[in-house]
């Protein structure tokens, strides 16, 4: 078994998207693990780009886990949009700039969760809220 993620879509529109993500590690770690599809997307705008998306918020709760979250753009090379430390919960709030662009080099529009030293049985929930554009 390894560790798992289980998504659940909040809101799902042609300019917002928020999602839910919930880890559960089996001693496993989770490595690149897609939170967002941008391919899978059918409410993106007409002429959206994978490099146009960017995130307005994201809330972490890590409370029991003994490991940390990292939270990316997909690409060829990856780029960190933020993370949570050992039992850290905490909200990061980007309106007030327009949001985090998508840096990643040749960006897939994709978001992936990666975690480091989590143990069997830590659990950690994030929300991910996105702008389309």
């Amino acid at each position: 078994m390894a560790a798992s993620t289980t998504l659940t879509t909040l809101v799902d529109g042609t300019k917002t998207q928020v999602i839910h993500v919930t880890i559960l590690s089996d001693g496993a770690e989770l490595s690149d693990s897609v939170i967002y599809d941008y391919s899978e997307d059918s409410l993106l705008p007409a002429g959206s780009a994978a490099a146009t998306s960017k995130v307005k918020s994201i809330e972490f709760s890590n409370p029991t886990a003994a490991g940390q979250i990292f939270v990316e753009f997909d690409g060829s090379t990856d780029r960190l949009i933020s993370g949570c430390g050992i039992a850290d919960s905490h909200k990061e709030d980007y309106r007030w700039c327009g949001g985090i662009k998508n840096h990643a080099g040749s960006p897939t529009g994709d978001v992936t969760v990666t975690t480091l030293g989590f143990a069997s049985g830590d659990q950690a929930t994030l929300v991910l809220e996105l702008s389309k554009s």
